[in-house]
């Protein structure tokens, strides 16, 4: 089975995946949005979507991952699809105490907010053709470029939301 999603969230994208396994349907790869599912026993795996910053050595990580008893399904770009057999131990979390979630978002947080001031820049570049000349193509540029600075707006500023939760909390 194949799906098309678009997430920002890995939040909301791991619960999404969680429920299909749920339901028999395990993650077998992705790209670009579109997620393709294999059969598996309804609730055998469990999902966690990882953020690998750069200075992460890939192998190194995957090590890691493999003698934690956890598979690597997929990466796309810095994201890793992460997968462990469902267990009576509890449930998979790879971060789970506050400084480390914290340190999560917060690479998220630096890897996002460069893309989200291109975004703007890239839409407000297109304001001063749209004046002196009316171009409809700068227009729906504007519009798309804007609306893609906004959603990845929201994103940023719900991770940093997360990030003084914890600070509060801790």
């Amino acid at each position: 089975m194949i799906k098309f999603r678009y997430y920002i969230d890995s939040q909301k994208e791991q619960r999404w995946l969680n429920n299909l396994t749920k339901k028999g349907w395990a993650l077998k790869s992705f790209f670009l949005g579109f997620y393709k599912f294999e059969k598996c026993e309804p609730g055998e795996y469990e999902y966690q979507i990882d953020f690998m910053p750069e200075n992460v050595k890939k192998e190194d990580y995957y090590d890691f991952m493999e003698d934690a008893g956890v598979e690597v399904v997929c990466r796309w770009y810095y994201w890793v699809y992460l997968r462990k057999k469902t267990s009576s131990n509890g449930e998979f979390k790879l971060y789970s105490d506050r400084e480390s979630l914290k340190g999560h978002y917060e690479n998220i947080v630096k890897f996002l907010k460069p893309l989200m001031y291109l975004e703007l820049i890239a839409s407000l570049l297109q304001l001063p053709p749209i004046f002196m000349s009316g171009a409809k193509y700068n227009i729906v540029s504007f519009v798309i470029l804007f609306f893609l600075f906004f959603v990845v707006f929201k994103v940023v500023k719900r991770f940093e939301n997360r990030i003084k939760a914890i600070e509060i909390e801790g």
